[in-house]
């Protein structure tokens, strides 16, 4: 696959807005949907929320071990963590009050999703399934091969994927029986829908890209992209088209799908000199950023050109775009968390 030459100077620039040391490194963040609150999750258990102007609203000790998950409700009224404890738990999104702890499981509580609506929230721990409904029931399956890798539901919210070992299952709302909608030899990693829910992928632990993309007229195809050199570790799909971001290496690989014929075709875009870490696509589509173990920060404009980069001097944990805003914040395995506006260069 040939690169895309990044010779073309800088088109964009960036400041950083501000920075803080929360101590311990940080493992997850997320923005509340409306953009006001910065939410943090770091190795020693502490959930953080900062104001956009740097000011802390509340830092409460959420689990007895490291917070592996921080994902806030479609609402923006409740977050929800998950723990190395076991804990899968609720918490009052502006003042950090707990709601309701949803599990304690024996094994590391690792992943969170909601669904669309909000009115469903998602939760695993080793193989088991924790389901808390509309009606704030909380439920239980256990019968994955192995321990669930990712969660995520369909756009609509009326699905739930599941990923696993040589597989992925698909759950309707109100049914407990699973559908196994892809199938691989090796244990997925990553799992993630595209916009409109035609498209579902799976990057998993030897190198591949699995897609079940859904033709119009016809049943659902399963697409096999290969030549990562490592673990598919993060994907994120283009908001408006089907196009996916990954990394499986020091290369961010972008795929682009016609959903008529299913084809696809990759572009790899090269700045990173180590292993790619974490990515994201900003809300519109424009800007995609991507991070590495050795700290270097890179955002991509719309055409694949690197509009602003920068070295942060330690390996890069979490990403997180501000909804409705050209701001990113970075976490960073050092504890440090910052805040980057991006502008047009001068």
């Amino acid at each position: 696959m040939q690169g895309l030459s990044m010779a073309a100077p800088v088109a964009n620039s960036a400041e950083l807005a501000w920075a803080t040391a929360l101590g311990e490194s940080i493992a997850t963040i997320a923005w509340l949907p409306s953009g006001d609150l910065l939410l943090s999750g770091t190795a020693d258990g502490e959930l953080c929320a900062y104001q956009t102007d740097a000011e802390w609203k509340y830092r409460i000790q959420a689990h007895q071990r490291g917070i592996t998950r921080v994902s806030p409700d479609p609402t923006g009224k409740c977050v929800a963590t998950s723990g190395e404890d076991g804990g899968l738990m609720l918490w009052q999104a502006d003042t950090g009050e707990p709601q309701e702890t949803l599990a304690r499981d024996h094994d590391w509580a690792e992943h969170l999703a909601w669904s669309s609506d909000g009115k469903m929230l998602a939760g695993a721990a080793g193989s088991r399934l924790y389901l808390r409904d509309r009606q704030g029931h909380t439920s239980e399956w256990n019968g994955h091969p192995g321990s669930v890798a990712a969660l995520a539901w369909a756009p609509k919210g009326r699905q739930l994927a599941s990923a696993t070992n040589k597989g992925v299952y698909l759950w309707n709302v109100g049914s407990w029986q699973p559908t196994q909608v892809l199938s691989f030899p090796g244990a997925a990693v990553s799992l993630a829908w595209s916009h409109n829910g035609r498209a579902l992928a799976a990057g998993t632990q030897d190198g591949f890209l699995y897609i079940r993309l859904q033709l119009p007229g016809s049943s659902p195809r399963q697409l096999s992209m290969s030549g990562y050199p490592g673990k598919v570790t993060a994907l994120s799909w283009h908001p408006k088209r089907l196009r996916i971001a990954t990394c499986g290496g020091s290369d961010v690989v972008l795929w682009d799908l016609d959903a008529k014929k299913g084809n696809r075709h990759a572009t790899p875009l090269r700045r990173h000199s180590h292993t790619i870490t974490t990515l994201a696509y900003n809300q519109d589509g424009q800007l995609l950023a991507s991070a590495d173990r050795h700290g270097r920060l890179c955002i991509w404009d719309k055409d694949g050109m690197v509009a602003f980069e920068m070295e942060l001097g330690h390996e890069i944990t979490a990403l997180a775009w501000q909804p409705g805003a050209q701001c990113l914040a970075v976490g960073s395995i050092d504890g440090m968390l910052r805040l980057f506006i991006l502008g047009e260069k001068s």
